[in-house]
């Protein structure tokens, strides 16, 4: 049984489906009611960093491709590359140095002008003056891979139980053999858990995974003239960029994130990324705050610092209507890396700070944990792991 419906969970399950096991999903809601439902699809490699970080990106923009091909083009897989665009002379600098250290992690990146920048897309900010173009970089619809992933999982023979919210595990000695529901109990030889932020309420069952859960904003604009192009990253919240903010030299004072408005200083941080759907809306984010909550309703400072940012940038912006806010709960961990392991009895896919990326690969992990296949990632994404208990503090979780 796999509990949680959203990318991590339903890739979870097509993967053990494959390996010929009986599969159960258990949704609280519907399938990509989560955080999966509630971003732009974003696929960054160039801001990861270079290590395991770096490699799940990678894998899983491999994963993506060879799963277009198995459901077909059912989610928009879009390799137009991303841009992360700077601002000031100031930056100019760091960017360079970032450009560098890029392309040594072996990355296709260059850096180009503003007006090369302005040819790759049609919805830079006017405020750009430049920055880091990488074709490696890609976008998906990730509520229609949801979709697609949803029916390939039914399709062959997975057994979907949504709107079924969990209350407990059941166990038998060591071994967790099924949960307990608003609906009743469901019973398996094996449970994995797969429901992101909610994961923090394992702590009810003996299980504290170090978790720290933060709300990640977007503001959705009505569709402007749909024009194929990057995804966009801008200087102004770089926190969930860590192959630019752990570079020698780094000056956090270069890339100054938006003041808050009305919260108490360190409660609103800024991913600061830009958008477009397939339909052709704006993606404006991501703000992140509610930290250390399970409350989904976005806050007023946050959209605010969304609204101020994009027309500090672009006044037009101004004219064009807002259709929606986005708000997904995500559950990151100290070392930026998803736990993939078995912990008291119970298998664990959670903590995915950037999980369109991570998302397939992590599922072909913990599939290879379970039926003991070889698996060279298994040690880097453990829940005893070093990384996971000795690196202090966290940073912005990247949607």
């Amino acid at each position: 049984m796999v509990v949680g419906g959203g990318i991590i969970g339903l890739c979870t399950a097509y993967e053990l489906r494959k390996r010929g096991f009986d599969v159960v999903i258990v949704e609280q809601r519907f399938f990509a009611f989560g955080a999966t439902g509630r971003n732009p699809g974003s696929l960054w490699l160039q801001v990861r960093r270079t290590g395991t970080e770096l490699e799940l990106a990678r894998r899983g923009r491999e994963a993506y491709a060879a799963l277009e091909r198995e459901l077909g083009p059912t989610f928009e897989f879009r390799r137009n590359g991303g841009l992360f665009f700077y601002e000031t002379d100031t930056q100019v600098a760091h960017v360079e140095r970032y450009a560098e250290d890029r392309k040594k992690a072996g990355l296709q990146v260059s850096m180009v002008t503003r007006r090369e920048a302005r040819k790759l897309s049609p919805i830079l900010p006017d405020t750009a003056l430049g920055g880091v173009y990488c074709p490696d970089d890609a976008q998906i619809d990730a509520q229609a891979f949801a979709r697609g992933m949803g029916s390939a999982c039914l399709r062959r023979g997975v057994r979907v139980y949504e709107n079924t919210a969990v209350l407990g595990t059941m166990r038998r000695g060591d071994t967790v053999v099924g949960v307990r529901t608003v609906r009743g109990e469901v019973h398996a030889n094996a449970v994995v858990w797969a429901t992101g932020a909610w994961s923090v309420n394992l702590r009810s069952e003996g299980i504290d995974l170090p978790i720290h859960t933060t709300r990640v904003g977007q503001l959705v604009t009505q569709p402007v003239a749909a024009a194929p192009g990057p995804i966009l990253h801008g200087p102004r919240g770089v926190a969930d960029c860590g192959a630019l903010t752990d570079l020698p030299g780094h000056d956090p004072a270069a890339f100054p994130e938006p003041p808050p408005l009305n919260m108490t200083a360190g409660d609103l941080g800024y991913a600061d990324t830009l958008a477009q759907s397939t339909e052709g809306s704006l993606l404006v984010g991501n703000s992140v705050d509610g930290r250390g909550s399970l409350n989904p309703h976005i806050s007023l400072s946050a959209t605010q610092t969304m609204i101020n940012t994009a027309l500090d940038r672009t006044g037009k912006l101004g004219e064009i209507g807002v259709t929606g806010l986005w708000a997904g709960l995500v559950g990151t961990t100290p070392d930026q890396l998803p736990i993939v392991d078995k912990i008291d009895g119970l298998y664990v896919n959670t903590g995915h700070s950037f999980g369109i990326a991570t998302g397939p690969t992590s599922a072909e992990v913990l599939a290879q944990i379970i039926v003991d296949e070889p698996c060279d990632l298994r040690e880097h994404l453990a829940a005893d792991r070093p990384g996971l208990h000795a690196r202090a503090g966290t940073t912005t979780p990247q949607p």
